[in-house]
């Protein structure tokens, strides 16, 4: 619990360490402890902003007005200056800015806050990670939803009680009115959101382009949220459990089973880094940290490698690729030529795929030719590298051999194996923009 303590205070000034460190000893329970109090507490926050706006019709006769005379709430709603004496009926009021179409998207009911409990993990998550798909080239959404639900749903669960939480709290110092509680609210969910983007950058190493396309679009799952309570039905839910409960109990399986394989290995590399001649748990501590693009923390691990092992080529080669993305390109180059001096075909001889996208970048166009020549006769069909040999062909006014490695580049793409294909797409799009150029 403790842990779980430390973990919540992190995401506000380490939300991007503190989403590492939720993924590799966090807790599912913890969170769901968290999101039901932190529910219970924006309660303070949605309660003015439903009395002011959202509350249903309220319909007061007067006591000498008989029952039988009474005509329909929707009567009086639409020819209230006909009851002004008999009826005083309040009626949902249009939200600023956004006005009745805001209806569509926002409740603030009272079940509605404390259904975000259900809501979020069994429509927000599901639906977040569908979308992503779409954006990355993940896998399968089966595949996906089994490895990475239970990381991102403790990511989302606290983060969404550690935006809402103070919030909550100065509601309940300062008593807001209905518009200072909707703009505390709108300051919930703009934080929420911001977390949410940290936290698909770490669990599945995604762009920031795709990490809002897709939290622009998942967050319309609020639409079926209503169905939640229809689904609750127990006459529904035992019906579901009779017909599916294999499937379901596997699916959960399998999700739980991911989530603890996955911290258990983190512990038993950490248990290995006590050997000070153990170079590979660096290095692969450092991929973890990659992958989660936490580059600080993974340039600390492959150093490290190195220093236990001069002869950690992985090591090298992984530092040198961080350096390019960091448009540190001396250093890349220091590094990739350290790979080249001990391997000259390491990974496939993509080194020299590398070598020669650095030197493109720092304008060295020889230099990246050279290196990008000899890579494509030793990996004719790899995309990636013929898009850069195109770019440097073009820089260099050989249009001609441009062209024709630019359809071999497209043709790459289109023979690929299908589930290779939507890694490879980005390479076509930009190879097929090179080519209108």
């Amino acid at each position: 619990m403790l842990n779980q303590l430390k973990l919540f205070f992190m995401l506000y000034y380490q939300p991007q360490k503190a989403m590492g460190s939720i993924i590799d000893t966090g807790s599912i329970a913890g969170a769901i402890i968290a999101i039901i109090l932190s529910s219970f507490l924006f309660v303070v926050i949605t309660q003015p902003i439903f009395d002011e706006y959202e509350q249903k019709m309220i319909v007061l006769p007067k006591q000498n007005v008989s029952f039988a005379n009474q005509p329909s709430n929707s009567e009086v709603k639409e020819n209230f200056e006909e009851y002004p004496e008999i009826y005083h009926p309040k009626i949902r009021q249009p939200l600023p800015l956004v006005g009745n179409f805001g209806w569509w998207f926002v409740t603030f009911s009272l079940g509605s806050t404390l259904g975000t409990i259900l809501f979020l993990p069994l429509l927000y998550v599901p639906v977040t990670i569908l979308v992503l798909i779409f954006f990355e080239p993940l896998g399968s959404f089966g595949v996906v939803f089994r490895r990475d639900y239970a990381p991102l749903l403790a990511c989302t669960l606290l983060s969404w009680s550690a935006t809402h939480l103070p919030f909550s709290l100065l509601a309940i110092a300062i008593k807001p009115n209905a518009k200072t509680a909707l703009l505390l609210w709108l300051l919930c969910k703009i934080s929420f959101a911001i977390f949410m983007v940290i936290a698909l950058r770490v669990v599945f190493s995604a762009s920031y382009f795709s990490a809002l396309g897709t939290l622009s679009i998942s967050w319309l799952s609020v639409l079926l949220q209503s169905l939640l309570f229809w689904l609750m039905s127990p006459f529904i839910i035992f019906w579901v459990y009779f017909y599916l409960r294999g499937d379901i109990g596997a699916v959960g399986g399998d999700v739980m089973s991911s989530f603890r394989q996955r911290q258990s290995f983190r512990r038993n590399l950490e248990a290995a880094t006590i050997n000070p001649q153990d170079a590979e748990a660096h290095y692969q501590l450092g991929l973890i940290h990659k992958q989660r693009r936490q580059y600080s923390e993974a340039i600390a691990r492959f150093q490290r490698a190195v220093e236990i092992d001069k002869k950690e080529i992985d090591a090298y080669f992984q530092l040198g690729i961080i350096a390019r993305e960091q448009n540190r390109l001396q250093e890349a180059i220091s590094y990739f030529d350290t790979v080249v001096s001990l391997d000259d075909k390491h990974s496939q001889s993509e080194v020299w795929r590398e070598i020669g996208a650095t030197y493109q970048v720092a304008g060295m166009k020889e230099d990246a030719h050279t290196a990008l020549e000899k890579y494509i006769e030793r990996r004719p069909y790899d995309a990636e590298g013929l898009y850069y040999y195109a770019k440097v062909l073009v820089e260099l006014g050989k249009t001609e051999k441009a062209k024709e490695i630019i359809k071999q580049c497209l043709e790459a793409v289109e023979t690929a194996p299908y589930y290779r294909r939507a890694t490879l797409r980005r390479w076509s799009k930009l190879a097929k923009g090179l080519l209108k150029t």
